[in-house]
This record gives C-alpha cells, sequence and structure tokens, in this order.
C-alpha cells in the first residue's frame, strides 16, 4: 500500500508544483475561446455477416453489427485537449466503482504546460498506459482479441497521469488509476466468486510506470511499462508489459510480451479453472492466490498496393498457478487470417473477409477437453468523419 501511495503522491504533487509555475494568475477575457479551437466528430462502424462453430455451443449464422463508436476529439486552446469515445452497442449503466458506464471507453482532458509543453497532466477516464500495440491499433482493425486485454489489464480506467517528452524520440510518465471500474462485492459477484478469504482494499488503486521511445526514424516503436495495484487487501498484482512495433515499407507488425503476477486472481481465468479442478460447488467458487500470467501477441500486416491488403495475428497465452499444479496449466490460442480491400484512397473504408479462431488447452491433470471456436466473416468497416472543425 505504501507503494501506491507513494506512487500518486508523486502524480499529484509533481504535477501541481510544476503547473503552478505555468500558470498565470491575470486573466483576459478576450483571450480565452467561447468554444473549442478544433473539434472532430468521427464514427466507427463494423458490420458482417458471420457464421461461428463451437465444440461447446451450436453453431450459428447470421447480420451482426461488430462494433460502433463516436469518437469526439480536438484542442480547446494551445495548451488544453479533450477525447471522448463510446459505444453505442454496450449498456449506459454506471460502473459502482468509477460511475462510468461500460460503454463510455474514455473520456479526459489533456493540459499541456512547462516550457515547450513537454509536460503533460491528463484527468478522467482514459486507456491504460500499458506497454501494448493490440490496444493502441485503431479498434476496427483487431478481428480477436487474447486474455490479455479482456480479462488481465483493465484497459479504461479512472485516472491521473503526468508525463513528460524527453526529446522527440522518448517520453516517460506515471499514471494512476482505479484497479477495476467496479467495486470488489460487485466484480466477485458478476464473475461468480465469492468474496471468502479476502477483504476488499481500503484503496483498490494502481499505479503505472512507462516509456515510449521511436528509432531509426520511426520504423522501431517501443512501449514499456510496469504496474504495480491491489484490489483485495494486502494482495498485489505486478505486472510487465514490452510492446514493440516494427514498419518498413509495405510491412508493419507488432509484438506483445506480458507477464503478470496476481496476488488475487481479479482477472478470475485461473481460478474459474481451479474452482473446477477442487470440485467447489459453484456457489463457493473464491480468487486463488499467486495466479500468474504470461504470453505473447503477434500481428503482420502487408500492404499489397494501395487498395488491397493482408493482415493476420497470434496470440499465446498462458495461465497457472505459483501454488497448485503448474503456471500453465491452460493455454490460450488466439488466431486471425484476413484480406482487406479500400476502394477509396482518402477514405478510410474498406470490405474484408476473415477467418478467426480461438483454442484453449488444459494440462492433464485437469481431465478437461480442449475449446475450439471458428468463425468466417466477410463485412466492412469504417471511420466516417462526421464532423471538423478547424
Amino acid at each position: 500500500m505504501k507503494k501506491l501511495t507513494f506512487l500518486l503522491f508523486s502524480v499529484l504533487t509533481t504535477g501541481n508544483a510544476l503547473a503552478e509555475t505555468h500558470f498565470s494568475v491575470e486573466k483576459d477575457s478576450l483571450s480565452v475561446p467561447e468554444s473549442a479551437q478544433t473539434t472532430n466528430v468521427d464514427l466507427y462502424f463494423n458490420g458482417s455477416f458471420a457464421a461461428n462453430k463451437s465444440n461447446t455451443a451450436p453453431g450459428a449464422a447470421g447480420f451482426r453489427l461488430e462494433d460502433a463508436r463516436i469518437n469526439i476529439y480536438g484542442n480547446y486552446n494551445e495548451d488544453l485537449s479533450y477525447r471522448v469515445r463510446f459505444r453505442l452497442n454496450r449498456p449506459y449503466t454506471p460502473n459502482s466503482q468509477d460511475n462510468a458506464s461500460a460503454a463510455l471507453d474514455f473520456a479526459y482532458l489533456t493540459y499541456h504546460f512547462g516550457k515547450d509543453r513537454k509536460w503533460d497532466l491528463r484527468l478522467g477516464k482514459a486507456y491504460a498506459m500499458v506497454g501494448s500495440y493490440e490496444q493502441d491499433i485503431h479498434p476496427l482493425y483487431e478481428y480477436i482479441y487474447g486474455d490479455y486485454l479482456s480479462y488481465i489489464v483493465n484497459p479504461f480506467l479512472a485516472t491521473i497521469q503526468l508525463g513528460y517528452q524527453l526529446n522527440e524520440h522518448h517520453k516517460v510518465g506515471l499514471q494512476g488509476h482505479n484497479t477495476l471500474n467496479s467495486k470488489f462485492g460487485d466484480h466477485l459477484s458478476n464473475n461468480g466468486l465469492s468474496t471468502e478469504g479476502y477483504l476488499s482494499s481500503k484503496a483498490p488503486i494502481g499505479g503505472y510506470v512507462y516509456w515510449i521511445a521511436s528509432y531509426f526514424d520511426g520504423k522501431l516503436q517501443t512501449n514499456y511499462s510496469y504496474d504495480i495495484a491491489q484490489f483485495a487487501q494486502d494482495y498485489y498484482t505486478h505486472t510487465i508489459s514490452l510492446g514493440h512495433k516494427l514498419k518498413i515499407g509495405r510491412h508493419w507488425a507488432y509484438l506483445d510480451l506480458m507477464y503478470s503476477h496476481m496476488g488475487a486472481d481479479y482477472a478470475t481465468v485461473a481460478s474459474k479453472v481451479l474452482n473446477k479442478y477442487e470440485n467447489r460447488a459453484q456457489n463457493k467458487y473464491i480468487m486463488y492466490k499467486n495466479i500468474v500470467y504470461k504470453g505473447a501477441i503477434a500481428r503482420y500486416e502487408y500492404q499489397v498496393n494501395d487498395a488491397w491488403s493482408a493482415s493476420a495475428k497470434l496470440a499465446f497465452e498462458l495461465a497457472g498457478s505459483q501454488n497448485l499444479l503448474s503456471e500453465h496449466f491452460r493455454q490460450n490460442y488466439s488466431y486471425f487470417v484476413a484480406l482487406q480491400y479500400a476502394p477509396f484512397k482518402t477514405q478510410d473504408f474498406r470490405f474484408y473477409g476473415a477467418y478467426i479462431g480461438n483454442t484453449i488447452n488444459y494440462s492433464k491433470e485437469l481431465n478437461r477437453p480442449y475449446e475450439q471456436y471458428n468463425r468466417v466473416a466477410i463485412g466492412a468497416y469504417y471511420t466516417l468523419p462526421v464532423f471538423k472543425k478547424k
């Protein structure tokens, strides 16, 4: 707890002290804009016809609205920027911890200050500063996510963040955040787990330290982070994330590496497996201690010409326990291959055909069959610029 308190105290006090050196008490009503200097509104849309087949559920086919989001962003002035993004196909009920809904990806303000505006202070619900290019990519371009962003990392969270641009190639910073968006009891109940053996943390918060870098004229980019967080009292989670992105000519790829040790498994992926292994009654499921998640996630894309592109992805993720069985009793493989066609050079509009798959294997001791999911989809996605004010 002392580590978390110190980290958040550093963000708050440093940000306040530096902001005071830049802020001017003098007021001039004529210099304050009546509205934002720039405003952009984009609609993200992804629709498809898809056929699904699984060895654990009946197959199905039909038309789907895969994704629909509104993205609003711009600058109020040269120091203050804003961004809001929400999903049109998610519930709007507020979460119990941060009072934001699952539909809201983020809503935050960023204040730039100091010499050459190298410092920035961010406040609101924002994306986690996790070292991942899977998270960084446009959400319409990913056909499947692995366990990492789905369960282990909280990708959108209430936060205060302080960053510093060391030079044009390197940026470092701290981000204090809520561990999860729901309160202790609500999160466990929603995942079918009891609170047995644990108390809620008095401060269910965490902190990222991150470093973003660019090399070789931007051809190689890296995004590294370390996070410490607490959900249950006296049980800490430590996560290291190493993101790498390479772009050479018509080729680009990313590789994300991750390792997470959870003192109390609020991700619940491994705990659900262990509860079944130990034959616990379903209403007696618990969080297990000392759970480990690790994996590698890679994607490659080739721009054949101005209109056609091909992409592929493979994620290999392990879940296990340091106390029971092994650190890799569950193996998760997520993958896709896709072909995209963009008929308009000046628009982010693409038709696609994709095969998406997911395979989950279990160690022999668990005596569980593998799980296989297959999906074929034909559709289109479009980033529609609805409004622009400059």
